[in-house]
């Protein structure tokens, strides 16, 4: 009979991939949210989220499906005893039913900065597949096809409580790693959720025409920007003014642009111009838009990213709108509320960007 122990233990994680640029790239478009991530590691894949003050976040999705392999091993709950295999085997085959995470804190300049050498090194060898790609994308609209070849190949582990989040680099049998140096993840800090049952405005569209209002908004340098959402034509209004100007942009109902538009009455929120503007990294890697704000205001710019060979992965930012004093004391103290509370069902990233007969019946043409 073989025994275990702690030091015996699999790792956490342990994942290989070639998609370094890819990665880069997600990562990038988050990055200018917060100095700091946390990573959340599940059977599904990862999810790495940043949060400025409470009133934007963003998070990653990186599902298993991008890597080479994955394996997940969620972390023995009685590690401190010697245990035997059979018990091991046991305790790992009840594990892989659990829908169990395990999240840490890690620093996201510091995470970039190891992607940033490999992941831009992908697209300035001179390596049509990756560089003319992307290029190519962008001019198209904004889609984004991730470079999945090259000869970096990339390596993730962590070990669990205490261990550094470890990311290899081996190019052409030279390694390169990284040790980030992890926390506990200070589960103090809530999601900001939208109000399922309270969804006032649903817009899926292409993401290039979102792509470009953003950068017309910028040359604004406004405060805020103002979202109005409408069941007469314009359906969908974006308002900045600033010293050098205003742009108001306005969205028809085109099935060409917007592919659905759902609203049960006309809809008006302002929000930080400069908090709103840490999208524009994500839209520009994103094929589809879906922009849903619940009756609070709370808004989700969610983007679907083309990966290839019929794969997606997503990026969702939450931003919480701006009200006045008296308003901003109430609906704070709501939503904070509302976001402590476990949702019992939460619907998967594709049922967002899917819209039934339903739903376009009820929007306004």
């Amino acid at each position: 009979m073989v025994s275990y122990t702690q030091d015996d233990a699999l790792p956490v994680l342990d994942a290989v991939f070639t998609s370094v640029s890819y990665i880069f790239r997600v990562l990038k478009a988050v990055s200018s949210v917060s100095l700091n991530a946390i990573i959340q590691i599940s059977t599904d894949g990862l999810k790495v989220s940043v949060e400025n003050s409470h009133t934007v976040q963003a998070h990653a999705f990186l599902n298993k499906t991008l890597f080479t392999s994955y394996t997940f091993t969620p972390p023995l709950r009685n590690r401190g005893r010697m245990i035997t295999s059979e018990y091991y085997a046991s305790t790992q085959a009840s594990q892989e039913g659990d829908d169990e995470t395990i999240s840490f804190s890690v620093s996201m300049k510091s995470l970039v900065n190891c992607f940033q050498i490999f992941g831009s090194e992908q697209e300035s060898t001179g390596q049509k597949s990756a560089t003319q790609s992307y290029a190519d994308s962008n001019e198209g609209g904004g889609m984004m096809r991730a470079f999945l070849g090259g000869s970096t190949v990339c390596k993730m582990r962590y070990d669990g409580t205490g261990s550094p989040f470890i990311v290899m680099f081996d190019e052409g049998g030279v390694t390169t790693t990284c040790e980030l140096q992890t926390s506990d993840y200070d589960d103090s800090i809530s999601d900001i959720l939208l109000e399922a049952d309270a969804i006032g405005t649903k817009i899926i569209m292409k993401a290039n025409y979102l792509n470009d209002a953003f950068r017309e908004l910028e040359s604004t340098d406004s405060e805020t920007v103002i979202v109005k959402s409408t069941l007469t034509p314009p359906t969908f209004v974006l308002t900045s003014r600033g010293e050098l100007g205003s742009v108001e942009y306005k969205y028809a109902r085109d099935r060409h642009v917007i592919e659905t538009f759902v609203s049960e009455e006309s809809v008006q929120n302002v929000y930080n111009f400069k908090l709103l503007m840490t999208a524009s990294d994500a839209i520009k890697l994103a094929t589809k838009i879906s922009w849903r704000t619940d009756e609070d205001g709370v808004t989700s710019i969610q983007c679907m990213c083309d990966v290839g060979d019929g794969r997606q992965s997503f990026i969702d930012f939450r931003y919480l709108p701006i009200y006045d004093e008296y308003e901003e004391q109430t609906q704070r103290a709501q939503i904070t509320a509302r976001s402590q509370i476990t949702q019992s069902t939460r619907r998967s990233a594709d049922d967002l960007f899917s819209g039934s007969d339903d739903d376009n019946n009820n929007s306004s043409d």
